[in-house]
């Protein structure tokens, strides 16, 4: 791999990074605020699943010699400026279905391997994610 693909390689895998410990804020502050018994459940394992998505990321990273981004992306202030729960969970779908069109759109960039399939499980993760909480909301 040329180092300008390796560049491009970590330069992606830090914006996934920022954008799923983002994540993992926005749905543990959302899992304080949800009462519905219903919901809770569905945005816990969501919260579980971005933060074993941080660790497959930070090690992706490591696995090109290279140390992974602090940053936090600004998906947080974004839903952080919204007053309403609903509005909330509104820009949390538009939030899981912008992290699996990267994915599917970089998806000729990343190597072969464990990189690729751990992407790919990634992208699917957050389309069921997408599909799961528009469920939810059509009841």
């Amino acid at each position: 791999m040329s180092e300008t693909e390796t560049t491009t390689l970590l330069n992606f895998y830090n914006m996934l990074l920022e954008a799923e410990r983002a994540g993992v804020t926005v749905l543990n502050e959302l899992n304080m605020q949800v009462e519905d018994q219903q919901l809770k459940p569905i945005l816990k394992k969501f919260l579980r699943d971005e933060g074993v998505n941080c660790r497959i990321l930070v090690s992706l990273i490591h696995d090109l010699n290279a140390k992974p981004s602090d940053k936090t992306g600004a998906f947080v202030d974004k839903i952080r400026a919204l007053d309403n729960l609903d509005e909330k969970i509104q820009l949390l779908i538009r939030g899981q279905a912008w992290v699996a069109r990267k994915v599917k759109e970089f998806r000729f960039n990343l190597p072969a391997g464990s990189a690729y399939w751990f992407l790919k499980a990634i992208k699917i993760q957050h389309e069921e994610n997408v599909d799961t909480l528009r469920k939810y909301f059509d009841k």
